[in-house]
């Protein structure tokens, strides 16, 4: 089956949240105005970390180690892309740590893009991703991390060198994707993943449409 045949066949999830601008949490605000003959282009005034969105060492490493890090125009296109797995928590029971052992039990390998949430628990009865799970993923090389918020992404949030997560990933170049949606949609655990960014030269994080491509794997 060639590429465009297995394109036709795959089920597409969208695991990207829909932004809706004056209504975020975080600042989204978008200005209409006219130019040439009159067609309509817009001002965006938001924040880097707006809806799904992927982060790079320059947001986390660069004010924690003082040092030069890579923004998203130093990755290339084929970075966003690949295979992935999916790390489904709707299994834990509540309060319990997400571990190396769990990770592994998913078949995670060198290279994959990790997709993990989808737990069934709020507030104090959260899951949360342990500091040694981190760094398990972070030395496995997997390529990408991807979160969704139905669980803590850290076991501590400050001070800044506590956000472990964070820490082990961003070191090692592997980029965070955060606040992902729909995971309870995903039917298979292995699929296609594109989740792309736009290269701008300096920049720290930026929305991205992250999409599974389920049946082409």
């Amino acid at each position: 089956m060639n590429f465009v045949e297995a394109f036709k066949k795959a089920r597409i999830v969208d695991l990207s949240k829909v932004c809706h601008p004056g209504k975020e949490e975080r600042r989204l605000e978008i200005r209409p105005y006219k130019i040439y003959a009159g067609e309509i282009m817009h001002d965006i005034d938001t924040m880097s970390h707006i809806g799904t969105h992927v982060e790079v060492p320059s947001h986390f490493i660069e004010p924690l180690r003082g040092v030069k890090c890579k923004d998203l125009a130093d990755y290339p296109a084929e970075a966003w892309m690949g295979e992935a797995v999916f790390v489904d928590l709707s299994s834990l029971p509540p309060k319990a740590p997400i571990t190396p052992e769990f990770v592994q039990s998913f078949g995670v390998r060198e290279g994959d893009i990790v997709i993990m949430g989808n737990s069934k628990y709020t507030g104090d009865d959260q899951n949360y991703l342990t500091n040694a799970a981190a760094k398990w993923l972070a030395d496995t090389n997997i390529k990408l991390l991807g979160l969704d918020t139905t669980f803590k992404i850290e076991e501590f949030f400050e001070p800044l060198a506590a956000m472990r997560t964070h820490v082990y990933m961003m070191e090692k170049d592997i980029p965070l994707i955060e606040v992902m949606v729909n995971l309870d949609q995903l039917k298979e655990r292995r699929f296609f993943f594109i989740g792309t960014p736009v290269a701008i030269v300096g920049l720290d994080a930026f929305p991205i449409r992250a999409i599974a491509l389920e049946g082409v794997i």
